[in-house]
């Protein structure tokens, strides 16, 4: 029984998509890695040679992420570059981010930009600023919830509101 392979290309345990021109590429809706690729026949088993990786957040405008990518590259080495997608739902930026250091570390491209394995430490603590303010207020609301069902047990039952109809004596 031959060995089934997903179609894509593959960089450590992550399958990319199928290379397709840059300029025919785009980026899916939800957050993920791309990496920009060179055609290369030293590469094996697809010869193709990863220039630059790069992550994307929910949404995000793929075509100025893709600019930038490609400035930062000084397209110019005179082949065709090609874009490679490995989609991540449900993932955050730092999970992203921390997978794309390590495919960067692995392979070493030697165009990627200087600054990539550098975390955005602005964006990291406001991030880790919001998720404390959302523990904190989530703690609140359960300690306010808790308080209000012990105060709920110990009330009295009140009486409706509204009119009670007469009761007719049974003949």
């Amino acid at each position: 029984m031959p060995y089934q392979m997903a179609p894509g290309i593959r960089f450590n345990d992550c399958v990319f998509s199928e290379p397709t021109q840059l300029g025919g590429g785009t980026l899916p809706g939800c957050g993920g890695l791309f990496v920009i690729l060179a055609e290369d026949r030293n590469w094996a088993p697809k010869p193709f040679q990863p220039l630059c990786f790069g992550e994307f957040g929910n949404n995000a405008p793929g075509a100025v992420l893709l600019q930038e990518a490609t400035r930062s590259l000084g397209v110019g080495h005179g082949k065709a570059l090609y874009l490679s997608v490995f989609a991540l739902p449900f993932s955050t930026s730092a999970q992203r981010w921390a997978l794309c250091a390590e495919l960067i570390r692995a392979y070493n491209p030697s165009t990627q930009p200087g600054d990539a394995l550098t975390p955005p430490t602005e964006l990291v603590r406001r991030l880790d600023d919001l998720e404390k303010k959302h523990h904190e207020q989530t703690a609140q609301l359960m300690w306010l919830r808790a308080s209000a069902e012990n105060l709920m047990g110990t009330l009295p039952e009140r009486r409706r509101i509204g009119f009670l109809p007469e009761i007719l004596p049974a003949v």
